[in-house]
């Protein structure tokens, strides 16, 4: 097991980085792989680019300490490797999966493959990709899997906002070919992680994309609900709390979206594999659901302001998150992307303010909170933040021009919202109660 000292992680986004820091942390010496200069020089530099709780301290005592650095050479650093750890982007195009960058990566990896090495691919991909795409290609190098090296599917369980943590106590899948790569991989995560189940690798992708795919069938069962509430007249946050009180119920909570790199394209991925299955079709039907929400949020803008006596056109919204989820920076695939691109194409003048991030998807960016809502028409609050759940609704309504929130996301109390003199909309909230 001593050999399994140095590891090469290949792509340091949102999994890599933390990944590559968490291994330096217990004692590996590790070297990050990217084809981003910048990456590798913020790294080097033990500077954190990515906003997540204790990831910028544990990554500049790590790099000074030694036991991390960065390089854009990847065969160079997978011959000076025990093991390789694959976490590079498997984007959804045609709702199907992308290979291609794990194909580069392997391609690498194949040019830098020696004897004893295990290699892991924590990318999220279909099932029998280790098994008929990885395990093929890397033996063109000559050497054979469960013999001369080892190989396994341990895919990522990191949740933006909490990924030091996961990374050290969420149980995690360890999938390999063979069972030489299934123990291999589990003495390698051993060191990090002691909550470890062992399986076979197409067990491990299916896993991935089963898990994922759940959540999003019970989003989209909220979101249906949400609807459903809106013409019923009735509060599907109260009637969904309700619900819940019931033991063998778990309803998760509508909103303006589902964000995000996984869900967004996981259950696509898991629907691709029997296109003429049509049981697959529930998964299909759950994506299309939640992907309305944005443009349904829009609709409830542009409802509110008509009981207002306003056209969407010209009017002021003040859209409070980009992110794709409360508490941190990450923008990909967020909700608020689509709704502020659907504000836009109706004509309304769009704000964007948050926190975390300085993206606003074309639309004017404000520095505050105050300055995004002075003279604004609508509040829209698309994100979940902290912070919007401590917003001091006085100062917000003295500096609006109209007295309207629609919250996406139940972050304002609607009774808390009505007692401060707005006129309250929400996703699922069919009691907008006028001035």
């Amino acid at each position: 097991m001593k050999y399994l000292n140095r590891i090469c992680v290949i792509g340091l986004g949102y999994v890599g980085l933390p990944t590559a820091t968490t291994f330096a942390s217990r004692g590996f010496n590790v070297i990050g792989v990217d084809v981003d200069v910048n990456k590798v020089e913020a790294v080097n530099s033990g500077r954190c680019y990515i906003k997540e709780l204790g990831l910028d301290v544990l990554l500049r005592n790590v790099v000074s300490r030694g036991l991390l650095r960065a390089t854009t050479d990847a065969v160079e650093a997978v011959k000076q490797s025990d093991a390789v750890i694959i976490a590079v982007p498997t984007p959804v195009k045609d709702n199907v999966a992308d290979l291609s960058y794990l194909k580069d990566a392997l391609e690498v990896v194949k040019k830098g493959l020696h004897r004893g090495m295990l290699v892991v691919i924590e990318s999220t991909i279909p099932p029998r990709t280790t098994v008929n795409f990885a395990k093929p290609l890397l033996e063109e190098s000559g050497l054979e899997v469960e013999e001369d090296f080892f190989l396994a599917h341990v895919p990522e369980r990191i949740a933006p906002g909490k990924a030091i943590e996961e990374l050290l106590n969420m149980p995690r899948v360890i999938g390999g070919v063979g069972p030489k790569s299934t123990e291999k991989a589990l003495e390698l995560y051993g060191r990090v992680n002691p909550n470890l189940y062992p399986t076979d690798a197409t067990t491990a992708e299916f896993v991935k994309l089963i898990e994922n795919t759940f959540r999003d069938l019970n989003i989209a069962y909220a979101n249906l609900l949400a609807l459903m509430a809106e013409r019923l007249g009735i509060d599907v946050y109260e009637a969904i709390r309700l619900a819940n009180t019931h033991r063998r119920v778990n309803i998760h909570l509508p909103g303006a979206g589902v964000g995000g790199p996984c869900l967004t394209k996981d259950p696509y991925m898991l629907a691709s594999l029997f296109e003429e299955f049509w049981g697959t079709e529930l998964i299909r039907l759950a994506r299309k659901i939640n992907e309305y929400m944005p443009k349904h949020t829009v609709d409830i803008v542009e409802r509110a302001l008509k009981d207002f006596g306003l056209s969407i056109k010209d009017a002021r919204v003040a859209v409070l998150g980009a992110a794709y989820k409360g508490g941190v920076d990450d923008t990909r695939e967020s909700p608020a992307k689509y709704v502020v691109q659907e504000l836009r194409k109706r004509a309304a003048r769009v704000t964007v303010y948050d926190p975390y991030t300085t993206e606003s998807f074309g639309a004017e960016r404000a520095f505050t909170l105050e300055d995004a809502v002075k003279d604004a028409d609508v509040v829209l609050i698309v994100t979940d933040h902290p912070e919007f759940k401590e917003i001091d609704l006085n100062t917000v309504r003295e500096l609006v021009r109209h007295s309207i929130i629609v919250d996406g996301r139940r972050v304002i109390e609607p009774h808390k919202a009505i007692k401060h003199g707005f006129r309250y909309y929400g996703i699922g909230y069919g009691r907008a109660y006028k001035l």
